[in-house]
């Protein structure tokens, strides 16, 4: 077995042993409790969400105190694709090649050359084949059938997954065959882009970089690398932060993640709850000062 598939199942192993005990968690104490518990022992952070003000906060305090409903439909990568097109942003869907459900079995020789697999239903279970020719059904299919058995809110507490029906689709590649897209992340309180976090590098030497919407950077993460080169600003860039501010719009909080090849914008995926709600990536003042722009539910 390659090293990379080592490290997979030795990941998911870990993660669902995990789920179990959160499982076993959320059926004596309430979601809101453990999430408090979970932040306290694995991020070393402190939440209050009985008045909330930082973003990550208010985040979680949409999570636990709003019907979940509308984040579950949009969090779920087949589904979400219909709200797409409702938008006018059908064009900008990355194109579906197959999509399987939990008893199904996955015809390989069906798909092109090269493809990317995802599953709907949560966030780190996506495949890119750069050419099928040097993987075989079986390991897709084991990848699979380990995904359809995850339910990501056990996970992190992240409950809006909870109820999202597990599936697998192939899109297609959409990347040039050698480094990986460059994945902006657009961060929108209430229907507009208030910063963008910039992903680049390879799976395993990843660089983060935050800007402003006039591509001045901020330097505010911390556990976390900055890329080495300079960063450039996309030439797309107001036309992306228009898409995400209208896939956004009447949202608290989503995140909107876009990616450019050519001239061409493609929809990735929206989240509500990103690096677990906990936004652990940024520093508590960034997120103290930012959380002023996201504004609760009324009445709450």
């Amino acid at each position: 077995m390659e090293r990379n598939e080592v490290k997979h199942w030795i990941r998911w192993r870990g993660r669902k042993a995990v789920m179990r005990v959160n499982y076993l968690l959320c059926r004596m104490l309430s979601w809101e409790t453990c999430k408090k518990i979970n932040t306290a022992l694995v991020y070393r952070r402190k939440l209050d969400l009985a008045a909330p003000r930082k973003l990550n906060e208010k985040i979680l305090w949409i999570e636990y105190h709003t019907d979940p409903a509308v984040r579950s439909t949009l969090s779920d990568k087949f589904r979400v694709r219909d709200y797409v097109k409702s938008r006018g942003y059908g064009e900008n869907l990355i194109p579906l090649l197959a999509v399987y459900g939990e008893n199904d079995d996955i015809d390989l020789e069906s798909l092109p050359r090269q493809f990317v697999m995802k599953a709907v239903h949560g966030s780190d279970m996506n495949y890119i084949c750069r050419d099928k020719r040097n993987v075989n059904k079986g390991k897709i299919c084991a990848r699979s059938r380990e995904w359809m058995r995850i339910n990501l809110a056990y996970l992190s507490f992240e409950r809006h997954y909870q109820t999202i029906r597990p599936g697998i689709i192939f899109e297609k590649y959409i990347g040039n065959g050698e480094a990986n897209l460059t994945d902006y992340k657009f961060h929108c309180s209430d229907g507009r882009v208030r910063f963008i976090l910039v992903c680049t590098g390879k799976a395993e030497n990843r660089w983060l970089n935050v800007f402003r919407t006039d591509w001045e950077p901020l330097h505010i993460l911390t556990g976390a690398e900055e890329s080495p080169e300079p960063v450039p600003k996309p030439e797309n860039l107001e036309r992306m932060i228009r898409m995400a501010e209208d896939l956004a719009a009447g949202h608290p909080f989503v995140r909107v993640d876009l990616y450019q090849t050519g001239e061409k914008i493609y929809f990735g995926e929206m989240t509500f709850t990103p690096a677990a709600g906990v936004l652990f990536h940024f520093t508590e003042d960034f997120l103290e000062k930012e959380g002023q722009y996201c504004t609760l539910p009324e009445g709450n």
